[in-house]
């Protein structure tokens, strides 16, 4: 049997893809969702029948039931995101651009 990854995903706007992969994936167990807009937020669990988020991105680092954060907040975030879900021992997915320059990658390494 395959191994099901639990995600959180940061990012509500473009995170939408990720959030309808998962859902119809039987490799993810999406475990929670954030984004700083409460609007988003609830179209979001409205559209995919989900009952739990957050306006809170350290509530999903924290959360020990969560491996992975799925970040797709806007690009200039996307190293600090980054940054914070490494150091809270999460795996990390994010949405392209990675970084925003070779200052972040060095800092970032």
């Amino acid at each position: 049997m395959l191994k099901k990854y639990r995600l959180g995903v940061i990012g509500l706007g473009e995170g939408r893809s990720i959030l309808s992969a998962a859902i119809q994936s039987g490799r993810w167990e999406l475990v929670n969702m954030c984004d700083i807009n409460e609007e988003a937020c609830k179209t979001r669990a409205a559209e995919f029948g989900l009952d739990r988020y957050t306006l809170d991105y350290e509530e999903l680092l924290n959360d020990p039931d969560i491996d992975v954060i799925a970040i797709y907040t806007p690009d200039q975030l996307h190293g600090r995101h980054i940054k914070q879900a490494l150091d809270a021992g999460k795996h990390v997915i994010v949405t392209k651009p990675m970084l925003t320059s070779l200052d972040e990658a060095r800092e970032l390494l």
